[in-house]
Parts: structure tokens; sequence; C-alpha cells
């Protein structure tokens, strides 16, 4: 379906990416992409509202069309107002190419009615809406299982015969953002020209939580080293109280910035820390794009798709998609797949994540900062 788009007046780009934070940030290479096939163009980026900080400042991206998920969530006329002006904005772009990266039935409606005279988009796991898949000039393949996210994105512009560029994340943040981030830091009492590693403990999904007192460990470890552990969470007030639970579970006077950062400063933070630990979640993102080492504790989701990313494939593949794995300068601690199949949800926790130990965290840690 369609042929290389390469040669063609593309003046004016659409970039869907309707999903959560982390998501958004993800798809950052596939900007850097369209940039480098089209340098001239107009590039605009469709997301979420919530999502748009991962895109702020980027040099890739030209407008950020954010639709309100608030006025969506209202439901009735609210719903379809907010249908119809997010539409409009998306078509005041007169976009030559719509990409959209999602496979849903919506957007490929958006796609279609965005008024592109070329839309790629990404072949759909599920049928949902007959004959979509007309809905576009050029069609992706559909991904491999253990195909991670950035790749899976970036194989839809392939279909329209756009090679990737730089398969790094971009996430840009200010000089403000990151004095706004050391002020704060400084005020919860961290120490000039500390060593400084942030640990952010929760996840709006609780099944992707370690223990309270695994993390509670793994703050203490690393103040032993002399590293002055930074605790951050979501601004959820549930979160926070997590956050808040375990640096004093730890007995350690780290620094607590729970709840208290906009994502920006947070990048920035992470920036200048020599280590982030985490869960499978945003943060864990940010600390990849903005190359600080990373430790990310999995449990039953996917590292083969959500890994920390710079660039390097993971490898993962059906013999072995899960389980710990050292790539470029962060690490993946999980349990091997058939403990993950086994494991059972409790609650809302789960049981494979909660069989990691603090030795394995310990040990991620201490190969992680031997490489630096």
């Amino acid at each position: 379906m369609g042929d290389s788009l390469l040669d063609r007046n593309v003046r004016s780009v659409m970039v869907f990416k309707q999903r959560h934070v982390g998501d958004v940030l993800l798809a950052t290479p596939v900007f850097r992409a369209l940039r480098a096939a089209f340098p001239s163009a107009r590039i605009a980026a469709a997301v979420n509202e919530g999502t748009q900080e991962m895109l702020a400042g980027n040099p890739d991206i030209d407008r950020i069309v954010i639709f309100r998920r608030s006025e969506r969530d209202r439901g009735g006329m609210a719903r379809l107002r907010e249908e119809a002006r997010f539409l409009s904005e998306v078509r005041s772009c007169r976009p030559d190419l719509a990409v959209q990266l999602t496979e849903g039935d919506r957007g490929a409606i958006l796609s279609l009615l965005s008024g592109a005279a070329y839309r790629v988009g990404a072949a759909a796991a599920r049928p949902g809406l007959s004959g979509k898949q007309r809905f576009f000039t050029h069609l992706g393949p559909m991904p491999p299982p253990y195909r991670h996210a950035v790749l899976r994105d970036l194989d839809v512009l392939a279909a329209a015969g756009i090679p990737h560029a730089d398969l790094s994340l971009r996430f840009v943040f200010s000089p403000r953002d990151r004095e706004q981030a050391m002020l704060k830091a400084k005020g919860g009492g961290l120490p000039e020209n500390a060593d400084v590693a942030v640990i952010q403990p929760t996840s709006r999904w609780t099944f992707k939580c370690w223990t309270d007192e695994g993390m509670a460990g793994v703050v203490a470890f690393l103040a032993g080293k002399g590293i002055v552990p930074v605790v951050t969470s979501g601004p959820a007030p549930e979160e926070a109280e997590m956050a808040a639970r375990i640096l004093k579970m730890s007995g350690t006077a780290g620094v607590l910035l729970a709840g208290s950062l906009s994502l920006k400063e947070l990048g920035a933070l992470i920036a200048a820390a020599r280590l982030f630990v985490g869960v499978d979640s945003a943060p864990m993102h940010i600390a990849a794009a903005v190359g600080t080492p990373t430790v990310a504790l999995f449990g039953p989701t996917g590292a083969y798709n959500w890994a920390p990313w710079e660039g390097i494939d993971w490898g993962y593949a059906a013999d072995r998609p899960a389980g710990t794995r050292h790539v470029g300068r962060h690490v993946v601690v999980q349990k091997e797949w058939e403990c993950i199949r086994r494991a059972k949800d409790r609650g809302r926790r789960n049981a494979g994540m909660e069989e990691i130990t603090l030795e394995e965290v310990a040990d991620a840690v201490n190969r992680t900062l031997a490489k630096e």
C-alpha cells in the first residue's frame, strides 16, 4: 500500500500520538526522522492534555495541538464541542501528511478527516471499524510482539519510505526548569555539590510498584554509598504518601520532593543525578532521554516494549521475553518469564514484581555505577 513519500512535496505534517506521557516521549525519534526527511516542512503533534510537556521546546516540532480530555470526560455536548474544536485545529495546520501512531478507530477517522493527501497509519491488532485500513494511503506492518515501542513507531514511517534518523529520545528543559528544580531540592535539604540519585518508587498503576520495604532498602543502600537519595513521585496524594512513607522507612536523611516538581523540572533534576532508580513509568523514560544511568524495575509489563531507551535494541525474543538485562547505561531488573506468567495479582499488587529482592536491585545499582 503506497510508495515512498520522500520525493513528494510535503510542506506540513501532523503526527497523532494520543496516549500517555511516556508513550509521547518515546515517539520523539519519529519527529527527528520527519525533520530529516522534510527539513522545510512545518511539523505538528496532536497529543492528549497533560502529555504536551514531553514535546514542548523540541526543535523538531513547530506546533502542538492538544486534545482536552477534561472536556471529553464531561461527556455530552462538552465532548462533542471538544472533538469539533480539536479537529478544527488539526485541519487548520493543513497537513499534506498525517502520521497516526495509534491503531484505534478514532485515530483512523481523525487521520482521514485531517484533510491530508497522504495518511500513514499503524496496523491494527484488533478488527475495529470495518475497512478502516482504507483510510490510509500507507499502512505499517503488524508489529512483532517483542519489538520496542520506539521501533514500532518508526516502522510506521518506514511503510512510507521514511527512514529513521537519530534513534535517541529528545526531552528538552530550560535553564529556568533547572534552576527551579535545584531550588526545590535545596529547599528540601539537598547539600551543595552532593552526588544525587533520584528514586521514583510510584506509578499510577499500583501493580507496577515494588514493595515499600524494598524501595526503602534501596534508599538506605544508596545513602550508605555516600549518594544523597532524592525521592520523587507523581502529584496524586496516594503517590506522595507512598514516597514519604518509603523515605521515612529508610531511616536516612534523604530529600523528599513528592509531587512537587513539574515534568520539566523532574527531567532537569534527573539530568543532574548520577543514577535513577524507578519502576516502569514516564520518569523512567525521562531518565533515559536525558542520559542518566537507569535501574528500572519491571513486573508483569513487557520490558521488551518499554525498557529505558537510548537507541540500543534490548534483544528480547520469544525464547526469553523477560529477566534482568544490562544494555548500554541501563539495567532492567525483572523476574524470568515463567515467574511472571505464574504471578497472580493480589488486589492491586503483583506477585512477580514483589519477588524481586533487594540484593538483585543493589547488584544492578553497583554494576550501573561501575560503568560511569
